[in-house]
């Protein structure tokens, strides 16, 4: 089951990348799976939500997956098409020359959390350049 590693391997960026821009609670990973990719949606789910849970970073993290339809050009008559699977066979003119060029995707999209806030004023204090 690749889709496991996938889990693995999506879950060990966003900590780092969490980690560097210094969020220390992750509530959201949004993710791109393209539907011509392979993966299944469902198995990275249910490992992403047996994984999350290694970590306090991300036990409480949401995976949020966007899809991206498949869409090809065929070589010789340049028509466009939709995919909902691997198809080769232009359409149009029954060649086998579909070029994919949308919807292999798996990638990370972008990360929601909380930010450590560093207190260094007295509560109700103003720095020296408020405005009152």
């Amino acid at each position: 089951m690749h889709e496991f590693a996938l889990a693995e391997d999506l879950l060990k960026l966003a900590w780092t990348e969490a980690r560097k821009a210094g969020i220390t609670r992750l509530d959201r990973i949004i993710v791109n799976v393209g539907d011509l990719s392979g993966v299944s949606i469902d198995s990275v789910e249910f490992a992403f939500s047996f994984l999350r849970e290694e970590d306090d970073l991300t036990k409480q993290t949401e995976l949020v997956v966007q899809r991206t339809r498949g869409k090809g050009r065929c070589k010789d008559c340049g028509k466009e098409v939709e995919l909902e699977h691997l198809f080769l066979y232009c359409p149009e003119c029954k060649t086998p020359t579909i070029e994919i060029t949308q919807g292999r995707d798996f990638m990370l999209i972008s990360l929601e959390g909380e930010n450590e806030i560093e207190e260094t004023a007295e509560p109700g204090a103003r720095p020296d350049n408020a405005r009152p």
